[in-house]
């Protein structure tokens, strides 16, 4: 009897190749050139907006023609006034990883720069006058890496041609306060010129004070001011009025001596003593500075935030004025440089005006990187994401290296 052999029905090939086939062309997708080419566009012009448009325009509001008072202003000298850019360095955030120290060097060299270059190019001072604190850690550095961050701050703030520079003024980040080394104290003066000193410019003369040595109990590191202290009436030209130029503000009473609207701490003066710092020089020496230098105008740093003050000495008065910090990292919203004009050939009492001039804030730019980095991340492809984050830094090196 034959048997009926039933034919199975052949399964179907499952399309193994044409799945892989599949997956292979969708890995192998071209990224969309055209979006990333517009979102570098983005980047470039986000980047010029915050790198050059804004901080244009905060100097602009600064021009000497927009707040002196002189008939004749072409003949002023005009001054410029950069308190503790104390750049930031080693000692300035130990616990911090040091990818992010790398990066917030990068970000407050570049900010320093890029406003001392602007301030050159749009406002034109005759003179650039430091107020000491120009490093964070310098009065811990040996000679090696004393020479590298003198260098880094060369590049920072790059000397002009025919324009004065004064940058001899020592901060107690340069040299310390209650702890001085003698060595530390020469280096500084080798290389940045006599920390006790007087300059006639524009019918005035400028006293550089360093009042921190003046405040130590060592003969050997007081000696110099002291004997400058006690000599300067015997050389210096009567006929001009006097402009003291030190690190720390002289000493005053918080409570009766108030710092003015201008000031962004509610709270009064600090009068304060701590590792190699102290907030104001002693009431005695402050005493002997003002009776003998008998200054109309004082200009000093280290408290990072403003302060306008009047002091009293024997026979006069003086307008005393703390600087606010350039640097963005000074633990203040509104960075600043303080100008000076000097009236040089009018017949008037009035021989100086002064004025505040605000640097833009640096956060802004960098939130604003931020969130136009998060937001275009969610639209570029992911095989160049990277690429997010290399053009934008490319850019901004582009624009701190072509200032």
């Amino acid at each position: 009897m034959n048997t009926l052999r039933r034919r199975g029905i052949p399964k179907p090939i499952p399309h193994i190749f044409e799945d892989v086939e599949f997956k292979r062309s969708t890995r192998t997708k071209p990224p969309n050139w055209k979006l990333f080419g517009l979102v570098v566009i983005c980047w470039v012009l986000l980047i010029h907006y915050f790198e050059r448009t804004i901080p244009q325009k905060a100097l602009m509001a600064c021009k000497w023609n927009n707040w002196e008072p002189w008939q004749t202003p072409s003949s002023a000298h005009r001054i410029v006034l950069i308190a503790d850019p104390q750049i930031v360095d080693d000692y300035s955030y130990p616990k911090q990883f040091k990818i992010i120290n790398y990066f917030t060097k990068k970000m407050a060299d570049n900010y320093l720069h890029r406003n001392y270059e602007m301030i050159h190019s749009l406002l034109a001072p005759d003179t650039t006058i430091f107020l000491g604190d120009l490093f964070d850690g310098g009065r811990y550095w040996d000679d090696k890496q004393w020479i590298d961050e003198y260098k880094r701050f060369s590049r920072i703030f790059p000397k002009k041609i025919n324009r004065r520079d004064i940058r001899s003024i020592p901060g107690n980040h340069d040299i310390g306060f209650q702890t001085i080394h003698h060595k530390v104290l020469k280096r500084f003066a080798e290389y940045y010129g006599e920390l006790n000193d007087y300059i006639e410019l524009g019918n005035h003369t400028f006293v550089l004070l360093d009042s921190i040595s003046l405040s130590h109990p060592d003969h050997l590191i007081k000696k110099e001011p002291d004997e400058f202290l006690n000599n300067l009436n015997n050389h210096i030209n009567t006929n001009f009025p006097r402009i003291l130029l030190t690190h720390v503000p002289l000493y005053r009473f918080p409570n009766i001596q108030k710092c003015g609207p201008q000031r962004e701490k509610n709270k009064p003066f600090p009068l304060q003593r701590g590792d190699q710092y102290q907030t104001v020089i002693e009431y005695e020496i402050s005493r002997r500075i003002l009776n003998t230098i008998k200054p109309a105008l004082i200009f000093a740093g280290d408290d990072h935030d403003y302060c306008d003050i009047t002091q009293e000495y024997d026979g006069g008065i003086a307008r005393e004025i703390t600087v606010k910090s350039a640097a963005m990292t000074g633990g203040i919203k509104h960075p600043a440089v303080q100008l000076l004009s000097l009236n040089t050939n009018e017949n008037s009492k009035h021989t100086y005006t002064t004025e505040m001039c605000y640097m833009p804030n640096a956060y802004y730019g960098l939130y604003t990187y931020l969130a136009f980095l998060l937001l275009t991340s969610v639209f570029i492809d992911r095989s160049i994401w990277w690429l997010n984050i290399i053009w934008p830094l490319f850019i901004l090196n582009v624009y701190y290296m072509t200032i």
